[in-house]
């Protein structure tokens, strides 16, 4: 039975970032198949997120709790249809912080365990979110809305702004170092090629994310929440001492993560 949709904060999150896309997508130049598959994921997103508000039927309402899920995976590829070159001013920024933050280290000598773990841990990453939303609604104290708004606005905040800040992840410029000799290693920068847009992100969304999912479990599950907070942590050196992103990405995707979970507090988000 469908009746009057009625959205959740996440969902109206997902549905904003959709439409500032699409606004995007007449502003910048790109070719017209990308602003047509901008503009085509944003008819999906808002079609999914409005039957599934709109049905009372108890498989649509178990979807639509795992929903944001795909809505935030799908937000990151359609960003990535903005990235067409980088900015010279803008990887010299980052690539000046770099150096103020990290003294020129290239961490070659970061012990074999210590690179094998931050490698896999960074490699995984993308299954902390489903990880921790199931840990979340196991708990059945709070509703799955709380958990997807600070989650999505993590990453949204975090892929918004590739369409004006331009540039190419570190491993994409940097030469091979002796770290990346390893089987661990190459697999990761096999899979990062792969599957990401290969561009950078500022702030990183991984950290961004990863930290967002542990202090939303930290009301409802502390245990699990110490333990996603680790691996959050994890995820953020990992992505630095891996050339994945740069010192300042992570940074700025902790502090986002932070002042996300702070304003929610203060806006009584429970």
């Amino acid at each position: 039975m469908i009746g009057a949709p009625s959205l959740r904060v996440s969902e109206i999150l997902g549905l904003t970032y959709f439409v500032y896309l699409s606004i995007v997508a007449m502003l910048v130049r790109v070719p017209f198949s990308r602003r047509l598959s901008v503009w085509t994921a944003a008819v999906v997103v808002a079609a999914a997120e409005l039957l599934a508000a709109g049905s009372e039927a108890a498989a649509v309402r178990t979807a639509r709790d795992w929903l944001p899920a795909v809505v935030i995976l799908l937000a990151y590829f359609v960003t990535g249809a903005f990235y067409i070159a980088p900015s010279p001013r803008f990887e010299a920024w980052l690539r000046r912080w770099d150096e103020r933050l990290m003294a020129g280290a290239r961490f070659d000598s970061v012990p074999a365990a210590v690179a094998f773990y931050l490698d896999v841990v960074y490699d995984a990453c993308f299954l902390m979110i489903p990880a921790g939303f199931a840990a979340y609604i196991r708990t059945g104290l709070a509703p799955a809305d709380r958990f997807w708004t600070m989650v999505a606005a993590a990453e949204f905040l975090s892929f918004g702004t590739l369409p004006w800040l331009q540039a190419r992840p570190p491993w994409a410029i940097e030469g091979r170092r002796a770290a990346d000799r390893t089987s661990v290693r190459r697999f990761s920068l096999f899979w990062v090629d792969r599957t990401s847009i290969r561009a950078n992100t500022f702030p990183s969304g991984h950290a961004s994310a990863s930290l967002a999912v542990a202090l939303a479990l930290m009301p409802v599950a502390p245990l699990a929440a110490a333990v996603f907070g680790v691996l959050a942590i994890s995820v953020a050196l990992g992505s630095v001492v891996g050339r994945f992103h740069y010192a300042i990405d992570a940074i700025a995707g902790i502090v986002l993560a932070v002042m996300i979970w702070w304003a929610m507090i203060l806006l009584g988000f429970h």
